[in-house]
């Protein structure tokens, strides 16, 4: 029967039997797969037509690049997965997965799809026999919550395999033993997961607490690859929450757990002076120190910057009579704050040496700063010379140049100790220091 599918099976025969070429997500352990007669075909239709499906979306999708948990952008299909027998899950707890993309051959177990309000995961693939990628997902019907470095509040979903509770009887006679109320629950294994839940630990569902039992992390998608390990099954059995678990919040021993702010520096300062203030992140009654891992910086701002500014750094230049509130939040954490009250004094009418602008705390190698001093007498501003003077840091490390009352820093290279830069006239002075700060 000369037909166009016989031509195009004879065509793939010659051609290696269909093998799809250029793929760009299976995995070495697909080396030895070969690919079913007309499995090109049907994956060119898919691209072409799967558009025109009512239940045709964009989503976001997990296990489609080399780092399994980064999220990518790609148009899927999600039919219903219907039997013939009773329905006793909703619908939407359960789809078919079909990928656009004809590139894309392979969806792993444990992967994540985001869209439509729902995240769902990935379940049961079905993709060592299929021309393309596809799978069954299960909708994640629950989340719990909990606090990550910084203690903003995350989520991470749940699938809760049947929505009434399963061993529901109180009573316990000696002859039986009845588990007190408990839910299957799967999620997916991932950095999270492995931190927040192991044998005994408690989330919060709701308004109720459960422990968790059960507890298998070890379910490989490919035999002896531990690395294919991306979903966690455990029993959650239900209990009463304790005074310290935050129902609100919905995060086990939440009411323990504490993060907040701090500002150290001076409480006043005279006008056209300034001061640095510094911030610290404390976590559990504990200062925290950034690292590289975990940096911590502060946006700073002032409730009237007609009596104060404060730069990045936290330096503040008193600029008019009062009090002023200067406010520094957690750039990782916005909730997270911390306002100390400023006074900022008349200035002392005796002679005195000011910067007439926020004088900076570091300056990076092959960069300069620009600092100007003036000599006030009777809170006026004169034409006094300024002279400079430095010490600290090594002279091979910084250039500096004076043009009048104002100076110049070219920073040479790194300098493991800040220059100390002083400002005099007559008598009175001012100083600062800067740190020398490498590539």
């Amino acid at each position: 029967m000369a037909n166009d599918s016989e031509k195009y099976i004879q065509g793939a025969i010659l051609q290696g039997g269909g093998i799809p070429q250029g793929k760009t997500n299976v995995p070495k352990k697909y080396v030895d797969r070969q690919g079913q007669y007309l499995a090109i075909r049907t994956q060119q239709f898919t691209e072409a037509r799967a558009k025109y499906s009512s239940d045709f979306v964009e989503a976001q999708v997990q296990g489609l690049l080399e780092d399994f948990y980064e999220w990518t952008t790609t148009y899927i299909r999600l039919p219903d997965v219907r039997s013939n027998s009773s329905v006793t899950t909703q619908i939407d707890d359960y789809k078919t997965v079909l990928f656009e993309d004809k590139e894309i051959e392979y969806f792993p177990i444990g992967a994540k799809v985001e869209t439509m309000g729902n995240i769902w995961i990935c379940a049961n693939p079905s993709n060592i026999s299929g021309a393309q990628a596809t799978a069954i997902i299960r909708r994640c019907n629950s989340s719990f919550n909990y606090y990550d470095y910084y203690g903003n509040i995350k989520t991470e979903p749940l699938v809760i395999d049947k929505v009434a509770m399963q061993g529901n009887d109180n009573v316990a006679p000696s002859d039986q033993v009845l588990l007190n109320g408990y839910f299957n629950a799967m999620c997916q294994l991932n950095e999270v997961t492995k931190r927040e839940l192991n044998t005994d630990r408690i989330i919060i569902l709701g308004s109720k607490a459960f422990k968790v039992t059960g507890f298998t992390d070890f379910i490989q998608e490919f035999t002896g690859d531990y690395d294919s390990s991306h979903v966690l099954n455990f029993s959650l059995r239900i209990q009463e929450p304790t005074e310290n678990d935050d129902i609100e919040n919905r995060i086990a021993g939440g009411k323990l757990r504490s993060f907040k702010a701090d500002i150290i520096g001076e409480s006043e300062l005279n006008q056209n002076s300034t001061t640095k203030l510094a911030a610290v992140f404390i976590k559990d009654d504990k200062a925290v120190e950034p690292t590289d891992e975990y940096p911590v910086t502060w946006l700073w701002e002032s409730s009237d910057t007609d009596i104060a500014e404060v730069d990045a750094d936290g330096v503040v230049l008193g600029k008019g009579v009062g009090n002023v509130q200067i406010t520094a939040r957690m750039a990782q954490n916005t909730a997270i704050s911390a306002t100390a009250e400023l006074v900022v004094k008349e200035t002392n009418f005796k002679p005195y040496v000011a910067f007439m602008s926020v004088v900076p705390s570091a300056v990076e190698q092959y960069e300069s700063i620009t600092v100007t001093a003036a000599y006030f007498e009777n809170a006026q501003q004169t034409d006094k010379v300024v002279s400079w003077s430095f010490s600290g840091a090594n002279k091979k490390n910084y250039k500096a140049t004076i043009d009048d009352n104002a100076l110049t820093i070219y920073c040479i290279g790194a300098d493991n100790t800040p220059l100390k830069v002083t400002a005099e006239c007559e008598g009175q002075f001012i100083s600062f220091e800067l740190i020398l700060e490498g590539l």
